[in-house]
């Protein structure tokens, strides 16, 4: 009886090393998908392991109290992410080895439930406004595991989970402001939410502009301190037209205010939702030109045009700032509706 044991075992084993002797010694998954953002916008956040456990990590939910730390220079070679987690996620490490041109290389090892290692590859290939990202992974198989990878669908099996993460990376990324930069200044594409003001709407020279903003500003807010009305946000300048033969502009001194409350004496002013672009400018007003050329740049480059001129100043001589390198104007242009750019809200 113990023979056979001995000889059903001795059997069993030769058949798993002949499986072995086929099975396969390497495994190989990628997985790829379409993100609508260009890869100069992508790679940083590809590169970035705090980005990835915190964003679009495939295992992150499957261990809300999964263990994490985070070593080196984010989004550089030698950046090192560890992890402790359930018997789902294991444990491990995963190393940031180099950036090369469209492709990012990180080294995975895992040391529990069992130890294994192998490598992992980000590619970025642009595609017309967009960019395919690939996520994939190869690995050596040891001889005495490979009879049982013909058991497994790999592919199946980690694909399935690079697919969810790529979907959490698509979605994350488009939802994220696009920023450029034009003549030194950066320009964000934005949701501008509606938002209603109230304010004086009137025709104003380009050299008695800053008198009648001054003189407006401080009328809407002892009113609107009288009335008890809240104000959201800082006070704003709106800017429906600006012609440069009459050297004057139409365009309101304004604050915006909740939905609903109204501020008697001053005109109402609606701005609705729409697609914007944001640029903040530092400084006084002397070179905001430059600034403006180049949101005009950005919309010559983008077949885009707009409506609406929007500035609120957040730091400035309405907050009695001295020092006009610390001002600080929000400039948004409202982004006309028949244009092909994505209301993101």
């Amino acid at each position: 009886m113990i023979k056979k044991i001995i000889y059903v075992a001795m059997g069993l084993f030769a058949l798993y090393i002949t499986l072995c002797l086929v099975g396969p010694k390497k495994i190989h998954v990628e997985r790829s998908i379409v993100v609508n953002a260009l890869p100069e916008i992508i790679k940083p956040k590809l590169a970035d392991f705090k980005f990835f456990q915190e964003q679009w990590s495939p295992w992150a939910e499957k261990d809300p109290n999964m263990k994490t730390n985070f070593e080196g220079e984010t989004g550089r070679p030698g950046s090192k992410y560890s992890w402790q987690g359930n018997k789902e996620v294991g444990s491990g490490s995963m190393e940031l080895i180099a950036i090369n041109g469209d492709s990012i290389l990180q080294k995975i090892v895992f040391t529990a439930p069992h130890s294994s290692g192998g490598d992992v590859y980000l590619l970025t290939t642009p595609n017309g406004n967009a960019t395919t990202v690939s996520w994939g992974v190869r690995f050596d198989v040891n001889f005495m595991t490979r009879g049982f990878m013909l058991f497994m669908n790999m592919n199946k099996l980690i694909g399935d989970d690079y697919d969810k993460g790529l979907e959490k990376l698509k979605i994350v990324i488009e939802a994220m402001p696009v920023t450029k930069s034009y003549n030194g200044y950066e320009i964000k594409e934005v949701a501008w939410p509606q938002t209603i003001y109230y304010g004086k709407k009137e025709t104003v020279p380009f050299d008695k502009l800053n008198g009648f903003m001054m003189e407006i500003f401080p009328k809407i807010f002892n009113d609107a301190v009288i009335s008890n009305l809240q104000h959201t946000g800082a006070p704003s300048g709106l800017f429906y037209s600006y012609d440069e033969q009459k050297k004057q502009t139409e365009c309101a001194a304004v604050i915006s205010v909740p939905n609903g409350q109204k501020l008697k004496g001053w005109e109402k002013l609606s701005v609705p939702a729409s697609a914007a672009l944001l640029l903040i400018y530092h400084g006084d007003y002397a070179k905001i030109k430059e600034a403006y050329a180049a949101l005009d740049q950005y919309l010559q480059e983008n077949g885009l045009t707009h409506g609406l001129g929007i500035e609120e100043y957040i730091v400035g001589p309405l907050t009695d700032e001295k020092d006009t390198a610390k001002w600080v104007t929000n400039i948004y242009y409202i982004i006309n509706n028949t244009n092909n750019i994505e209301v993101r809200i």
